[in-house]
């Protein structure tokens, strides 16, 4: 989480000039910046927004594992890998410029107890979650 964090902190000095210069004031259109400088505000708010998305799977990935799931064979629950990607894409529509992808693994949890405390990562699927930048924020 730490590198996030760093990351988070990058992104924001990149975009903090355009903050004091009111280009990103409270109802401002993305459509009122110049395409390199809408771009590089997607990109530091996708960075933000995908950390936050992270942290939100981490909270269910906590709530899965108190309440595992139980068949006759084992006792599992299902996580998310904690590296992700993110990628920005632009998509030439005015109302909606980018879409974002964040990419991570869910994680298949399986355990050698019913408690849950001793488990393993027993798979691993890739997921790609997809949002469009709209009136200057992420959107699911």
């Amino acid at each position: 989480m730490a590198n996030r964090n760093r990351l988070s902190s990058f992104l924001f000095a990149l975009a903090a000039p355009l903050l004091a210069s009111g280009a990103l004031a409270q109802g401002a259109a993305p459509a009122a910046l110049s395409p390199s400088d809408a771009q590089r505000v997607a990109a530091a708010a996708l960075d933000t927004f995908a950390s936050q998305w992270m942290e939100r799977m981490e909270r269910v990935e906590a709530a899965n594992r108190r309440k595992p799931e139980r068949d006759a064979r084992s006792v599992h629950y299902r996580g998310y890998s904690d590296d992700f990607r993110v990628e920005l894409r632009p998509t030439g529509y005015p109302g909606a410029p980018f879409v974002g992808l964040i990419r991570y693994g869910e994680q298949l949890f399986t355990c050698s107890d019913a408690g849950a405390t001793r488990c393993g990562v027993a798979q691993t699927t890739p997921v790609t979650e997809i949002f469009r930048f709209q009136n200057g924020r992420w959107v699911y």
